[in-house]
């Protein structure tokens, strides 16, 4: 009793002091990141207008200008409180670093990397504003007619200051002694912090590929004036240089790094949140490519029916869609090319299939509602121009309708089949994945989801035909039959019927397979005896049946005796 009340205080002791230094981490390190962004902004700002007023000879040291002294006094105040707090408390977070347990910490991994992070989206800045005014330049526009004249001192001093502090951060990250080898918690920082990075330079690479096309196409179509001509290839085309040269190198910088952990640590190449890092790309790359091709292809429609093609106002129109087509597609392709890749060389972990399933059930629910919506307009369009017996009186309303159905349905139709399917042949094998994928959550979300929604869409759209029909038998002039709204309705209910059915016969399959898969399973094994009483028991009628078993035998050796003395 003594020893169990000792070893119950001291794990409340130890919990009691997880508490307080969990707290100790979060007020060290909180207070070590607040102040380090004030103070690493304050000194790019200070660097700023001392290098702007240093380089314009006009104005001297700029002593007397309004600006420059409320620019100076302020960034002076913030860099006199921010870095002695930062300090202090960075020497308080250091100190403590020979604990185990501090090194391996989340929150000290949080700090170093968004610190990171902070320092390295400063140099990507100043390093995308040397690129593009080195390039203005180089490109023919004068000096005098870009910023690098009067920024590019800040923009150097920024750069090589911001790279010191990521090289710093970086050397803290591996002198800690786990750096690609952390585990739960660290681990997970290290890996959003790639991915964040990552997603970062897709983004910029995206912009910048999507600008550049659009340009190309403008030029092609001959839309551009002279001057809009001068101003692209002066200004624009620096600009998505830029965007190349930065975008490119962090997605080339976020790639090369996580190779070589895989490289160390094979287990990473299935790591959930890598997994994600890749799924999130290809999402983006599907709604590039889909998005854009949707509105493509409405527009045409809708010209195509108001009689008349200017293709010279089409292509000024569709300039921006038909930019991002290409872009997203090559985007989707290859990484979806990356993630069969990988899947096949590190296998699936249980949170990698989490994930998996996550962006497979996502896209086919937004594939099945586009598909749904669409199919819902295209009918009532073909509806309207069927049965509306003035169609001029309301200027051809179905033609937006139709052009909204037949592009949803262009889009969203592929995309929810080739989904659906993907998971449908995992959830129909007969073996432990097609288990797991049967009985997941988002796959019970999904079809219960669906199952749902339209179940109440179809008893909603019969109810109001049954409304009006018994308005209709009473009566009611106010609420005679109107054959174009009765159609509407019946034919919006005939789509959710057949999804409701496809979705509740997906329900009765998987639960059919889940007790078929029951059933072929041997039974359980009885439970083995834990506590001296149930062995002893158990021991007890061990002995007791084979006593009854040697019983058994010596009296049939007795009769086979007899038998013998008797022949």
């Amino acid at each position: 009793m003594e020893q169990n009340a000792m070893q119950t205080n001291i794990t409340h002791a130890a919990s009691g002091g997880s508490r307080l230094t969990t707290v100790r981490r979060l007020y060290v390190y909180l207070v070590a990141f607040v102040s380090y962004a004030a103070s690493l902004s304050a000194l790019v700002s200070l660097i700023d207008v001392m290098a702007r007023s240093w380089l314009d000879s006009s104005q001297g040291p700029g002593v007397g200008d309004d600006y420059f002294v409320r620019t100076l006094a302020s960034s002076a105040g913030f860099l006199l409180v921010a870095v002695p707090l930062f300090l202090i408390h960075w020497w308080l977070a250091q100190r403590q670093r020979t604990e185990a347990d501090e090194i391996l910490s989340p929150l000290r991994k949080l700090f170093l990397y968004a610190a990171s992070a902070l320092s390295l989206t400063f140099l990507l800045v100043a390093s995308f504003m040397l690129i593009q005014g080195l390039a203005q330049v180089t490109l023919g526009a004068p000096l005098t007619a870009t910023q690098l004249e009067s920024d590019w001192l800040s923009w150097v001093l920024a750069a090589v200051l911001n790279a010191g502090l990521v090289s710093y951060w970086a050397y803290i990250l591996r002198t800690d002694g786990d750096f690609a080898a952390e585990q739960r918690g660290p681990a997970i920082v290290r890996q959003l912090y790639l991915a964040v990075l990552g997603w970062a330079g897709l983004f910029v690479v995206l912009w910048g590929a999507s600008s550049l096309l659009a340009w190309v196409l403008e030029r092609l179509i001959a839309l551009g004036r002279p001057d809009e001509f001068g101003f692209a290839w002066h200004h624009l085309l620096p600009t998505i240089f830029g965007q190349f040269v930065v975008g490119g190198w962090l997605l080339h910088a976020v790639y090369a790094q996580w190779q070589a952990v895989v490289r160390v640590r094979p287990g990473e190449g299935s790591a959930a949140v890598r997994r994600l890092y890749l799924y999130i790309i290809v999402l983006v790359g599907a709604v590039t490519t889909l998005t854009p091709t949707a509105l493509v292809l409405r527009d045409l429609i809708l010209r195509l029916l108001g009689g008349g093609l200017d293709t010279g106002r089409l292509l000024d129109d569709l300039v921006s869609p038909l930019s991002l087509i290409p872009v997203g597609l090559a985007i989707w392709l290859t990484v979806w090319r990356i993630l069969q890749r990988e899947a096949a060389a590190y296998g699936e972990s249980p949170q990698a299939a989490t994930v998996r399933r996550l962006y497979f059930y996502l896209v086919a629910g937004v594939g099945l509602v586009l598909t749904w919506v669409g199919a819902v307009q295209l009918l009532n369009a073909l509806i309207d121009a069927l049965l509306r017996s003035a169609p001029d009186a309301f200027g051809m309303i179905w033609h937006e309708p139709l052009a909204n159905g037949v592009s949803l349905l262009a889009v969203g139709a592929p995309v929810w089949a080739l989904h659906w399917q993907a998971v449908q042949r995992v959830a129909r094998s007969a073996d432990a994945a097609g288990a797991a994928e049967r009985t997941g959550l988002f796959r019970r979300i999904y079809l219960y989801g669906f199952a749902l929604v339209s179940a109440l869409f179809v008893l909603f759209q019969l109810s109001q035909v049954v409304y009006r029909i018994l308005l209709w038998l009473l009566g009611d002039a106010a609420g005679a039959l109107d054959a174009l709204t009765v159609a509407d309705e019946l034919a919006n209910a005939a789509v959710a019927a057949l999804l409701w059915t496809v979705h509740l016969l997906a329900i009765r399959t998987d639960m059919q397979m889940e007790r078929d898969r029951a059933a072929a399973e041997p039974a359980p094994a009885a439970a083995l005896p834990t506590t001296p009483a149930e062995r002893r028991a158990a021991l007890e009628a061990r002995i007791a049946a084979l006593t009854a078993e040697l019983d058994a035998a010596r009296a049939e050796l007795d009769e086979v005796a007899r038998d013998g003395v008797g022949g």
